[in-house]
């Protein structure tokens, strides 16, 4: 019988080695699934909890700019139909629940809950687009009652890209540092895709602006 040459050898230690990786990691999601499915099962025996006193949001609507009449007729029309849905949904109850997972929900206020907390958060979603979406037909005409709202947006816990961007770019024509870095710190989550994507598009305007 011929002895195993070298590159022979190390090809058979490369072989066993990637089958326990893979073994390794085949383990390791049977054991996530398990405990995810073992979580799921006790969260959907949490009873009903009193959600009376979350931190429900109510737009000020009073003291926000959106009775605004632009100039230019097209975005004058997207902004009436903004504000319809924005009035519409101001009598609606919100909760911003970024970050929360529905097992996390049911295993907080019970899962007879889930449904009512997931449509108050549809709702939280629906009025901050739309006032974003706002805001940025008005920007160019009114750039600081846009800030204004999306200031407020950001105060509340938004994740919208957009909005971050756009003041991000607003603080730097003005030359307020100040307000640029406190975008960091208002940023709900930096390890989701938002966050990343926040994170990422403020440095990049840091970047395109070593002057700043």
């Amino acid at each position: 019988m011929r002895p195993f040459t070298l590159p022979i050898v190390i090809t058979i230690l490369v072989a066993v080695l990637n089958h326990n990786i893979n073994k390794s990691k085949n383990d390791s999601a049977k054991v996530t699934v398990a405990s995810y499915l073992k979580r799921e099962e006790n969260a959907n025996s949490v009873r009903k909890k009193d959600i009376s006193d979350l931190p429900y949001i109510q737009v000020p609507l009073e003291t926000l700019p959106i009775d605004i009449t632009l100039k230019d007729e097209k975005k004058q029309s997207k902004i009436e139909k903004y504000r319809k849905e924005i009035n519409y949904l101001s009598d609606k109850q919100m909760l911003n629940l970024i970050g929360i997972s529905n097992t996390e929900l049911k295993e907080r206020y019970g899962v007879a809950n889930l449904d009512k907390l997931m449509a108050y958060d549809q709702n939280y979603g629906k009025m901050f687009s739309n006032l974003q979406w706002y805001s940025a037909e008005i920007f160019d005409e009114f750039p600081k009652e846009a800030v204004l709202i999306m200031e407020y947006m950001v105060q509340t816990g938004t994740d919208i890209i957009s909005t971050y961007d756009f003041l991000g770019k607003y603080y730097v024509k003005n030359n307020d540092r100040a307000s640029f870095d406190m975008l960091f710190s208002k940023i709900p989550d930096q390890n989701s895709v938002s966050g990343k994507t926040i994170l990422s598009k403020l440095n990049q305007i840091l970047t395109d602006n070593p002057e700043f």
